[in-house]
């Protein structure tokens, strides 16, 4: 069996692009330097923040929350977790379990939001309903929700499980869309918008889908290995993952290098130019007098949910505080 280059015990893993072998108490101290250095790289957190990490039950949200949790003495964090049951049968099932598993082995507050009980209907139902794909629905649906919750939360920043993979593709796909200002999107970070929006966050940025998967493991953080039963495989973004992983394998760290190089050129980017501004009825951001959630709950139900939603986010939240109050209490 192969040696840890550092210390000379059993390796549990090989790192190509730094060619070296880690055994497991390094090679977990090696995934949590890159989140320590990616939150100094990029500023993504500042001491004491209050944070609202959003958690789907899978690996790299389960690498993220699990992250957080051991640096958060380090940063001071306040640690908050989100969970959306999008609805879609026994994967939304096995994901609510995972992430309630994961944020009790940790003792972060969980937030459950269920889409049916907020909107009357699952994503799947929602889709068919409006007539749109899939993941365009549930995408639209979950941005909204998770910046309702971290709003009222009063969070300083949303913790997002995207890791270098998933980044190296989206930006391939923007730019050969030449859908360029959304690369603007992709980075490290955005930005807050003071009481309409929070701003998101990417430790993972640095850290690949292999590696947060390990992670995870050799930690024991529940995640469920399931992939979404939507995942369309012939979609351009499928695609890209097969070649750039051809890529990845002939030249190590290329995904790295390519975001990190982004990161630094992030501000010269093309934008879209649009008017920030609150929706008329929730108060939450919209490019337009309505923002798209408000709209599309407009459309299937006749009027807009946006006010109906942030009122019942705002007592979930509530009661959330107060057990994490009472529990300190205890």
């Amino acid at each position: 069996m192969a040696k840890c280059s550092i210390c000379g015990r059993d390796a549990v893993a090989y790192i190509r692009y730094q060619r070296r072998y880690l055994c497991r108490e390094h090679y977990i101290e090696f995934v949590e330097n890159k989140v320590r250095r990616s939150i100094k790289r990029y500023k993504l957190l500042s001491k004491g923040s209050k944070v609202l990490v959003s958690v789907s039950g899978g690996k790299d949200s389960a690498a993220l929350l699990m992250a957080l949790s051991r640096l958060s003495k380090e940063y001071q964090l306040k640690l908050y977790a989100l969970h959306i049951n999008l609805g879609i049968g026994e994967y939304s099932e096995k994901s609510l379990r995972a992430s309630t598993e994961a944020a009790k082995m940790l003792r972060i507050p969980l937030i459950i939001l269920n889409v049916k009980d907020l909107i009357g209907y699952t994503i799947p139902e929602l889709a068919r309903r409006l007539r749109r794909p899939v993941c365009s629905v549930c995408g639209l649906v979950k941005r909204y929700l998770i910046n309702a919750v971290a709003v009222e939360l009063g969070a300083d920043a949303v913790a997002l499980g995207h890791n270098a993979d998933d980044l190296a593709v989206y930006s391939m796909k923007s730019f050969i869309t030449q859908d360029l200002e959304y690369l603007d999107k992709l980075g490290p970070k955005t930005e807050n918008i003071q009481g309409i929006a929070v701003g998101r966050i990417r430790p993972l940025y640095e850290v690949y889908e292999k590696e947060s998967f390990l992670y995870a493991f050799l930690l024991g953080v529940p995640f469920i290995h399931d992939e979404c039963p939507h995942v369309n495989h012939e979609s351009l973004e499928q695609i890209l993952k097969v070649k750039l992983n051809e890529v990845e394998e002939k030249k190590p760290g290329m995904k790295i290098m390519m975001l990190r190089n982004m990161a630094k050129r992030i501000r010269d980017l093309p934008r879209r130019e649009y008017r920030v501004q609150s929706c008329r009825y929730c108060g939450l951001l919209s490019s337009t007098e309505v923002c798209s959630f408000c709209r599309m709950t407009a459309r299937i139900h006749g009027e807009p949910l946006g006010p109906i939603v942030r009122s019942r986010v705002r007592e979930l939240v509530k009661e959330s505080e107060s057990r994490q109050l009472s529990s300190a209490a205890g």
